[in-house]
């Protein structure tokens, strides 16, 4: 599905090369899954998922997060309601989880991520992240902890720390708010 991308994710990769190193799958393996999402649509969800828990075992299922997170969610942002319904028509809590946890680590990349003007790239990361995050947790009635990210100290902080950190935190958080519209949460 994705066409030419402005975005850029290579903050996202070189922070996740620092980290420890998860089993990946076999290359062939890798393309499969690949091609499992290529092809994925509202109509074909179950067929989908039940090929992908046909071909992945427990032991890729962080490859599969962080594979989700990073090459799929924080640049398809037309895809997110579509991925979104996979994870939940997939019913594996362990992956959804670890998506979660995926998706307030790169973001947590991203905030921490150099915010000159030009970094236009880790800015839409960040808005897509944060529209992401927002389907999986508020959009769900589910909450966002404070202890995995606090959005009023982020603002706090950002307001603070003046308008190139604005410009990151303000889209993020609003982005994040979006997802919620319908929730019974906010």
């Amino acid at each position: 599905h994705s066409i030419a991308n402005a975005t850029n994710i290579d903050t996202l990769l070189v922070a996740t090369e620092k980290e420890e190193k998860m089993t990946a799958p076999p290359e062939a393996l890798q393309d499969k899954i690949g091609f499992v999402f290529n092809n994925l649509s509202q109509l074909n969800l179950q067929t989908k998922c039940d090929e992908l828990r046909d071909i992945v075992t427990e032991e890729y299922w962080p490859w599969m997060s962080q594979y989700l997170v990073m090459k799929r969610a924080s640049i398809e942002l037309n895809f997110h309601t579509l991925y979104s319904n996979f994870l939940d028509v997939l019913k594996i809590s362990e992956l959804n989880h670890m998506v979660l946890r995926e998706t307030f680590r790169n973001i947590k990349v991203l905030l921490r991520s150099d915010k000159g003007i030009a970094n236009f790239s880790d800015r839409s990361l960040l808005k897509n992240l944060g529209h992401w995050l927002g389907m999986l947790t508020l959009a769900k009635s589910r909450p966002i902890l404070q202890v995995d990210i606090d959005l009023k100290a982020l603002l706090a902080e950002a307001y603070h720390k003046g308008q190139q950190e604005l410009l990151y935190v303000v889209p993020f958080v609003a982005k994040v708010l979006e997802s919620c519209a319908k929730s019974k949460v906010c």
